[in-house]
Parts: C-alpha cells; structure tokens; sequence
C-alpha cells in the first residue's frame, strides 16, 4: 500500500487552502491524459512535510517529439526552497540535456537504448521564473518533474545521491547511499519505460516509508514513459541502504535518490582548522604491483579502504588505512596510460567510482608532451563485499584547456556535484584551476575544460619543488580542499557558509608536513577527521596519516 495514495490526494485537493494550485496528475481521470503532441504542464498538490525538511509542491510536463520541456515553478516557491528537477527521455540516450541558468547537474542514468534520466538541483531566489526550460540537442518524447522544499541547507543541499538503471524487470532498486548529517530527506525518483494507451491506475510503487505526491505518466504505444516522485524524512546520519520501489510491470526503469541536508545540520564529517603537529607511519605497502605511488583515493564503499596507483601502470592497489596491508589488486582495462599522476573518488552515474587523471606532461611513456589528456571513470569494487581482484574497465572523458596545454598533477572530485577539478601544477607556485563543463559530455567526447581560478603557492628561493602542486583532495563536507607540493600541505578553506568555488580564492593554511622526500599523494579520511599522504620515492612506500585535533 502507498504511504500517500491518490484518495488522500484528492482529499487534500479538496481543501481550500492546498487547491491554489491544483491537484495535477492526481486531480485527474488516470486513464484519460493529454494526448497534445506539444507539451502539457501540469502542477501537483501542495503538502506539508512533518521534518525540519518539509516538501512544499512538485510540477510536471510532458512532450513528444521536442528539444525543449518547459516545466512551471512549484506552487508556492519562495527564496531559499531547494528544487530538484528530474528530466527523462525516451529511446534517444545519446541525447545531451541542457538545464536553465542557476541550476547544477547531480547525476544522469541511462540504458542501453530506452531511457535516460538527468538529476538537476537549484537553491531558489527570491525572482524565480514562472518556469524553466530543460533543452536536449536531439528531439525525443520528454517528461520532466520539479519538486521544491523547504528547510534544506541554501549553501549546501545535497548530502548524498544515487541512481542507477535496472533492466527488464519490476524492481526501481538504487545503489545503498551514506549521508553524513541527521535529520535530512530523501528525495526518490522512479521513471520507466510505457507503452499502453492510457495511464494505469497505480503506475510506481515508490519504496516503502515514502510518501509519493506525484504519479504519472506520458502515454504513447510504443515511447510511452512511467514517473513519480517520492520523498520520506531520514534519521541519523550514517549508512541508510537501498530505497527500492517497484511496479506491476516487467520493463527497463531508472531509479534514482537524492539526500537533502537540512539547513544548521551537524555533519558526522564536521571539518576542524587543528592538526597534530606530528604524524604516525601506518604501515608500509606490501604489493609488489606498486612501484611509483602517484595518489590516493578513500573508498566511497567500503570504510577503511585506500586507493593507491602508479604513474605508468594501470595497476590499482586498495589497501588498508589501519597498516597499509593489500586488501584487493585491479587491472584497468581498455586503457594505455600515458602519465597518470592522481586519482580522486567521487559520485557518478552507477553510483561511486575511481577518477584517474591521465593529465600530466612528463612521462616517459610519449617522446612530445601531449597537448590533450584524459580523465578515466572507474566504478569502484565493493571491496567490503568480496571484489578484491580482476579487471576493472575504465570510461574515457578527454579533454582540453581553454588556453594552452598544461602540466598538471592534480584531480579532485566533489562529493555530490561530482564536478572535476584539475588544478597545474608550477615550478613558481603560480597554479591554476579549471573544471569539466556539466553535464559531461559522452565518454570519448573531447571536453574544454572551464578556467576556474588562480592559485598561488608559496615558494622558496632554493628549493624549486616547494610550490609545485602534486596532489589534492576535497573535504566531506564540500567546504575546503588540501593541496600539496612535493614539500609542503596546505588546506584552503571557505568561509562560514559559503560556497566550496570560494575556496579557491582563500589564503592558503600551512598543516603539518609528512617529511616525505616526493610527495606526491593526499587525501582525507571518509570523515574529514584525518588525512593520508604518500610519497613516490623511496620504496618500501609509507602511508603517513595526521588527526585532527
């Protein structure tokens, strides 16, 4: 049985106050929608939620044939409510979704050939538009939510999110998500494949605990399409599992989930300014397929678990953060590396992945530095769950600067927006950041990368490698970044609130150094509370680590 069933619906519509609106979808004969080949609009009914989060009111729109779906504003939407929009397209997966000004992609699923699903998020301002228009450059029938709510944190929304696509089958299941705050909601999207003449009564069964305020569909006899929306408050903060729904129908579907923060929430990956001023040798890396460590990369999967790999080889080591023991080694395939020098963990289309920078200059393995380069996505083995060797294949995103080519040793990846960063690396402390455009483009799709900033380095007078910038990583919690050269650490830190781009613009916190003769590898622990660092040279490699204090 549904949390939140259409006779309760129109029991709401039936009141004055929650009718402003109407009722959409659910206000309606089920068996009876638009058949208009242009796009129809619709707009939900508005419903308070009981949690610090509260979901204010979901609109809807459908078209066939069209580069273009305009969605209204939710009901009722005031500065500061965050929207989450979710767009579908039927049997052109290939196409590339374009949303309005002021909003972020989160994540895109796809199937082989039937149906994709883009994510999209905003934080409301106080002169929204009375709609927005999601393009796609190829024409395909189209359905498009927005759903808003209020009380989620304006700076920093988006605590965790997972989607993925599920094949011939009745069952919308999504990869397991762990948020880092309490008290937050889960936002929960179904879409799947329709061809019969009309809506069935009861087309989505979100999972169970979810209230679902919007269910419906675009009918069409052979690219009809099946979408809801779900949300249901969250607890404490921590490991939450799969949110799977269902429906009576065997066919390809897409489910996705998104965590809201909510506004004033304590992260379990709260970000401290001190650290010890010394730091311990965990252990040393006993895997003899490690022979030049470039960086390091947590587990999003499995606690306890580094990443570590080496410049020219596609080996990938994950080890333990306790003793740097092996707990599993991985062959990338399909790849030639040319100079990897750094790998980051991130959020990606099936759920957590491996991102290895194919981005510097200096390599052995090409006689002229290139002047394009790469970024390799990996889904990560669950190493928690017995995947401890064999192959793993890698997803090619190339691409380009805007200017000149560049030497860089440096990926980062933010934990929710999986926007990618590639921050250069120079001899005079004089590095620049640039990132992926959003959406990313397809795989093999050359990319020009968007300047972000200037950095600048301290450097020393006589020693050249003291501002060259070899590795970083972002916080947990999205609101700074360590960088460091093969001599020093550095946190850079965004104000109070602010957003993580501001980051780059701060002066730079000198943190305990690790001693190490080529640093070349940093990344924090899974909660922020410590960091790891790894140099290239010399063997037996040690994993170093400092506490917050």
């Amino acid at each position: 049985m549904k949390f939140f069933n259409r006779n309760v619906s129109r029991m709401l519509c039936s009141v004055s106050l929650l009718a402003v609106a109407g009722c959409g979808p659910l206000d309606t004969d089920p068996s009876s929608p638009s058949e208009q080949e242009g796009v129809s609009a619709e707009v939900g009914a508005t419903r308070q939620a009981v949690s610090n989060i509260a979901y204010r009111s979901s609109s809807s729109a459908t078209g066939k044939s069209i580069t273009s779906l305009t969605i209204p504003t939710p009901a009722g939407t005031v500065a500061g409510d965050v929207l989450l929009a979710r767009i579908i397209n039927r049997n052109v997966v290939a196409a590339v979704a374009t949303a309005p000004a002021g909003w972020t992609l989160l994540r895109s699923d796809q199937s082989a050939s039937q149906i994709k699903a883009w994510v999209f998020y905003k934080v409301a301002t106080a002169s929204e538009p009375a709609s927005y228009a999601f393009n796609l450059d190829l024409a395909s029938y189209m359905a498009g939510t927005i759903s808003a709510f209020s009380g989620a944190d304006p700076t920093n929304p988006i605590d965790a999110q997972a989607g993925q696509k599920n094949g011939t089958t009745a069952s919308f299941n999504t990869p397991a998500i762990t948020t880092s705050t309490s008290n937050g909601v889960a936002v929960w999207f179904g879409s799947q494949i329709w061809t019969g003449a009309a809506c069935p009564t009861s087309p989505i069964v979100p999972p169970t605990g979810f209230a679902e305020p919007l269910d419906t569909c675009l009918v069409s006899s052979s690219t009809g399409l099946l979408f809801d929306v779900a949300h249901m408050d969250l607890g404490v903060a921590g490991a939450q599992g799969a949110f799977n729904g269902s429906s009576p129908y065997a066919e390809t579907n897409i489910a996705q989930v998104v965590a809201l923060r909510a506004a004033g929430a304590s992260a379990s990956c709260s970000a401290g300014d001190t650290f010890a001023t010394t730091y311990t040798i965990q252990g040393n890396v006993a895997s003899p397929a490690i022979v030049e460590p470039s960086g390091l990369a947590m587990s999003r999967l499995t606690p306890g678990v580094l990443y570590v790999h080496n410049e020219d080889t596609t080996a990938i080591v994950a080890i333990s953060t306790a003793d740097a023991s092996t707990l599993g080694t991985f062959n990338v395939s399909n790849v030639t590396p040319a100079d990897w020098e750094d790998v980051a963990s991130g959020p990606c289309p099936t759920g957590q992945c491996i991102y290895m920078g194919d981005i510097g200059r200096a390599s052995a393995n090409f006689p002229t530095p290139p002047s394009t380069f790469a970024v390799y996505r990996i889904p990560e083995p669950n190493i928690g769950a017995g995947q401890t060797s064999g192959s793993l294949t890698a997803t090619a995103f190339p691409f380009q600067y805007p200017d000149t080519p560049k030497d860089a040793e440096t990926i980062m990846v933010h934990p929710t927006t999986g926007d990618i960063y590639i921050i250069t690396k120079s001899y005079t402390g004089a590095s620049k950041v640039y990132k992926f455009p959003q959406p990313l483009p397809a795989p093999g799709t050359m990319s020009t990368l968007v300047f972000v900033a200037n950095l600048t380095l301290p450097t020393s007078a006589t020693d050249a490698n003291y501002g060259a910038a070899t590795s970083g990583n972002i916080h947990p919690c999205a609101n700074r970044f360590l960088l460091r050269t093969y001599r020093k650490v550095y946190e850079f830190r965004a104000a109070p609130g602010a957003a993580f781009e501001t980051a780059f613009a701060a002066t730079p916190v000198s943190l305990t150094d690790t001693v190490e003769g080529q640093g070349e590898a940093i990344e924090y622990d899974s909660t922020g509370t410590a960091y790891y660092t790894m140099s290239e040279t010399p063997s037996p490699f040690k994993l170093r680590r400092v506490v917050r204090q």
